[in-house]
Formats: C-alpha cells, sequence, structure tokens
C-alpha cells in the first residue's frame, strides 16, 4: 500500500478512498520523477480513479477530494483547484462506463505537439501496440477544463486511451488503474521526444499498414 501520511484531510475516509488517494500521488510522482509530468516545476498533474458507480476520487501531488457522480464533493479538504476539475472528470467517467482512472498532465512532449496544433502520431512500434491506437488526437480549443472538447474527442477516436488540448496539455483516461494509464503517458512522452529528435534525419515513417489493428485483435483472441 502507498504513503497516505499526507492524505489526512480526508479525515475517516473508508480505505478504498485512501488508497485511491495514494496511487494518484503515486502515479503523478513516478511521471515527475521521470520528466513526463510537465516542463516545470511541480507540473499540472490531477487525476481521477473510479471507486464505484457512485464515487470517485480526484487528486493531486498533494491532496484528494471524494464526489459523487451528481458532480457534488462529499469528501476531502476545500481545494478550489481539484473542485473545479470535476465537471471534466465525472462527464468522462459517464460517457465511458468502462473507464476507471483518467489524467491531466502537461507532459513536455506531448505538449510540443498540442501548441503546434497537430495530433501525436505513433511511430514507435512498442508504444503504438501499448496504446492500441496509432495517433493521439487532437481536440478543440475551449475554456480551462471544459469537458466538451474531450468528450468529442472520446465520441470521435473511441480507441484513443488520450486526447492532445490545443495550446495546452493533454487529458488521458483507461481501464487498467491509475498506476498503468500513469506508465502508459510516459511512454506516449518518451515516442513523442524521440520522434521529435527523428526530425533531424529526415523524421519518423509510418508502421506498416495495418500492423497496430492486427495486433490489437490477436491479443482479443
Amino acid at each position: 500500500m502507498n504513503d497516505v501520511s499526507n492524505l489526512s484531510a480526508l479525515g475517516a475516509q473508508a480505505p478504498d478512498v485512501l488508497q485511491a488517494a495514494a496511487d494518484i500521488q503515486a502515479a503523478g510522482r513516478s511521471l515527475k520523477e521521470k520528466g513526463s509530468l510537465s516542463t516545470r516545476g511541480s507540473g499540472a498533474f490531477n487525476a481521477a480513479v473510479r471507486l464505484d458507480e457512485r464515487r470517485f476520487v480526484i487528486g493531486s501531488l498533494k491532496a484528494a477530494i471524494v464526489v459523487d457522480f451528481d458532480g457534488q464533493q462529499i469528501g476531502g479538504p476545500d481545494d478550489r483547484r481539484l473542485r473545479e476539475v470535476i465537471g471534466v472528470y465525472r462527464a468522462i467517467f459517464l460517457e465511458r462506463p468502462d473507464l476507471n482512472a483518467a489524467l491531466h498532465t502537461h507532459s513536455p512532449h506531448l505538449t510540443a505537439f498540442a501548441i503546434a496544433h497537430k495530433p501525436f502520431p505513433i511511430r514507435y512500434w512498442s508504444v503504438a501496440k501499448r496504446a492500441g491506437t496509432e495517433e493521439i488526437p487532437l481536440a478543440e480549443w475551449a475554456p480551462r477544463y471544459s469537458p466538451e472538447p474531450v468528450i468529442e474527442a472520446i465520441r470521435k477516436h473511441p480507441k484513443a486511451p488520450a486526447a492532445l488540448l490545443k495550446n495546452r496539455g493533454l487529458f488521458a483516461w483507461g481501464r487498467e488503474g491509475i498506476a498503468a494509464l500513469g506508465a502508459l503517458i510516459h511512454s506516449l512522452d518518451e515516442a513523442a521526444e524521440i520522434q521529435l529528435l527523428s526530425e533531424r534525419i529526415g523524421g519518423a515513417q509510418p508502421l506498416p499498414n495495418g500492423a497496430v489493428e492486427a495486433f490489437v485483435a490477436s491479443k482479443a483472441g
């Protein structure tokens, strides 16, 4: 179990709440230590973990709150920065009941594509097959933490595990928990870095046509 010593503001919450909050912090720390969280300082990071059909936890590197699916905070400290992302995480989980984790970062190399208004075409095979897609789509500009462009990206690109936000960072989502989602974002950011470096020698080349689809189909049996 991860350290929850700095989550005392959650009070006498159930063990699943404390564990979700600790897992969110662990995922954020891992991304920070690997250099995949942000371009500066502690970085822009928040994440959410679905507990059940009634509740989810939103957390950062320092705090966490508990929220119900009516969008009401039902536990944790008075934290404006966490409250302002309730709408987008609630929308993600309502749109996709199969998802149990989501996060937001400004991972530096992926954000380079976002500010260039370009989707990220995954040319690195080991990362493309892990992501299950050949491209991370670009979502339209909207006010800070607006759910609409994220949900539009999810609907248009149901196989994508993330979307880049024009001139901002990204949101990502998954079905295998917050640790696995954080690890995927690190791999995607590493792949983006490699592809940006490849521009010096002619640029990354596309994967064989249909390679990712064939791999995903083979894993599905």
